[in-house]
Order: C-alpha cells, then structure tokens, then sequence
C-alpha cells in the first residue's frame, strides 16, 4: 500500500493524532485542510483517494497516463498539476528521468502521487512544516511548494550540467586534447533534454497564477509569480549553455580546420622537399650517353652534396615560414 502519510493542518500547523476518515471529516468541516501523499499507488489506491475527495476521473487520468507531459487543468473547484522531474547524473550518464509528480488541490484538501522515481514529497512536507506562515494558506501551499520543489530540481540540473559543460569547454581550447566534437555534440543532446522538461512547465505556472485556488488567492498568485521566475531564470540558464554549445562547436570546426591546414603544409612541405632529390636522380637515371657528369671523378658526391644542399635550404625556409 502507498498511502504513505496523511495530516491534518489548521492555521499551518500540524494536528495530531488524527486517524484517515477524522482527518477527512475535520477538513469537510472547515476544521483546517488535509493532506494526502501518495507513492507508488495502485489503480485500486488511487481511486479510493478520488472517491474520497471526489477527484474529476479526467484529472486522473492525467496523473496516471505517461504519454502527457506536464500539464495544469482546473475541474469544478480542483486545481491539479503533473510535473515531469528530472535529474542530470554526470556527463558518462546524463539526463535522467526522475519520475512523475501530480498534485491535486481542492478547498479543503491536498493529495500528493508520486511515481518512477524517489519520493521527493517527504522533503516539500518538511519544508512546509517549518514555514508554518506559508502552510496556512492551505492546499495552494502544497501546490506551490510542489511546483517550487520541482523547479528546484531543475536548477539543480542545469547547474550540474554548467560544471561538466565548463570541463567540455576547456578541453576544447587544450590543445592536446583533441577533437572534442563527439562530447560537444553529447552534450547538445542533454541540453535538449533538459529543455524538452524545463520549457513545459512555462504554461501551467501562468494557469496558476492566473486561478490560483482560494483562499488567500493573492498571496498564492504572488507566490506563483516567484515561481515564474525562478523558471525564467532556468530557461536563461539554458539558452546561455546553448550559445555556449554553439561557440564550442564554431571553435572546434575552426580548430579542426587549422589542424587540417598545417597538416597540408606539413604534407607540402616535405613533398617539396623530397622532390628535390627524386627529380636529380630521374634525371641522371636517364642513361644517356653524352651526360659529362657520368664521367667525371666527383660528378657523384658533387650530386649528392647539391641534392643535400638544396633540401637543407628548402628545410630551414619552411621550417622559418612555420610549415614544420
């Protein structure tokens, strides 16, 4: 079973001793609001909680269909929202899937689902209990703390992410490190990955803001401002790290392009060089008869030493122009 915790909270704070139906009761009674959290639940779970706070069948549908990306819907009263959570490991592993996080917000109760991945909710729990100003506004407050969580998460990401992005860089100006195309590339992939998480959760945010649950509206759709911003922040951190990516790779084909072209120097160089010797010795391999040189006593070091003194010369040119 995944119920795996339930309370009760009046003015932000905690109301012990509460049993399941009590607590759920007392919330009906405007008694304070209840929270519900969920990890890993059944079908069979999952629609006791709906029955018990009359969840709209499409909202939860929502929450349980892994083909929709994060979303935000409002049902007769309910404000819910899925989250896509994400996680950057390294750059040997990358941008990995951290699971699902929905939340339901009604007037009187909150009910957390987690799903795919480590329950992020205990964390928000303890974040909320301790900011007792901010838990009276109710389930908005849960929906807030999720969202946040979440966005948190993101940053965390792009962070990690920034690090190896700036072990990339460096070695792409280290001259002994060769051609960094294929991390370079890698690394263009994980970005939009990250995007592909980040940039969705623009709307539901502006949904939010815009019907934020009672009570204390205001105040929610203030806090769903800082939200806002913070993932705008996100989304800048993420388009500074793809002008990053881009210059990387400008810098690499241009780093590429001057190796290539002090190889052909290089080729040309000691192509020019061993011609040298190679068109002497064509020439006197042509056996002619009259050739004055084949009989005179120093014709050969006499070749030998103009073949030597020619390809020296041409050596120490290229070597001054910077060809070898």
């Amino acid at each position: 079973m995944t119920v795996t915790d339930w309370a009760l909270y009046r003015d932000g704070r905690l109301q012990p001793g509460r049993e399941y139906d009590d607590a759920v009761a007392a919330a009906r009674d405007r008694l304070g609001f209840v929270w519900v959290r969920l990890h890993e639940p059944t079908d069979e779970d999952l629609r006791a909680v709906a029955s018990d706070f009359g969840l709209h069948p499409l909202a939860v549908e929502d929450a349980r269909d892994e083909r929709h990306g994060t979303k935000a819907g409002l049902y007769d009263g309910l404000v819910y929202l899925v989250l896509h959570r994400v996680a950057y490991d390294g750059e040997a592993v990358g941008v990995r899937d951290a699971g699902r996080l929905t939340v339901f917000a009604g007037p009187d109760f909150a009910v957390t689902l987690s799903e795919g991945g480590p329950d992020p909710v205990p964390a928000i729990v303890q974040r909320l209990e301790e900011q007792p100003k901010l838990l009276a506004h109710g389930p908005a407050a849960v929906l807030y703390a999720t969202a946040d969580a979440t966005v948190d998460e993101y940053t965390e990401a792009a962070e990690a992410f920034e690090s190896d992005l700036t072990d990339i860089e460096a070695a792409v100006f280290d001259d002994t490190s060769g051609n960094q195309a294929g991390r370079i590339y890698r690394a263009k992939r994980r970005l939009l990955q990250l995007r592909r998480a980040v940039v969705p959760l623009g709307p539901p945010v502006r949904t939010l803001m815009q019907h934020a649950p009672e009570p204390a509206q205001a105040k929610v759709q203030q806090l769903f401002q800082g939200v806002g911003d913070h993932l705008d922040h996100v989304h800048g951190q993420l388009a500074a790290h793809d002008d990053i990516i881009n210059s990387m790779l400008q810098a690499n084909l241009a780093q590429l392009s001057v190796s290539q072209n002090n190889d052909m120097r290089k080729i040309t160089s000691w192509a020019a060089i061993v011609a040298v010797p190679t068109a002497i010795a064509g020439i006197y391999g042509m056996n002619f008869t009259d050739m004055p040189e084949l009989h005179w006593v120093f014709g050969y070091p006499a070749v030998m030493l103009v073949m030597a003194a020619i390809c020296v010369v041409l050596y120490w040119n290229f070597k001054r122009r910077g060809w070898l």
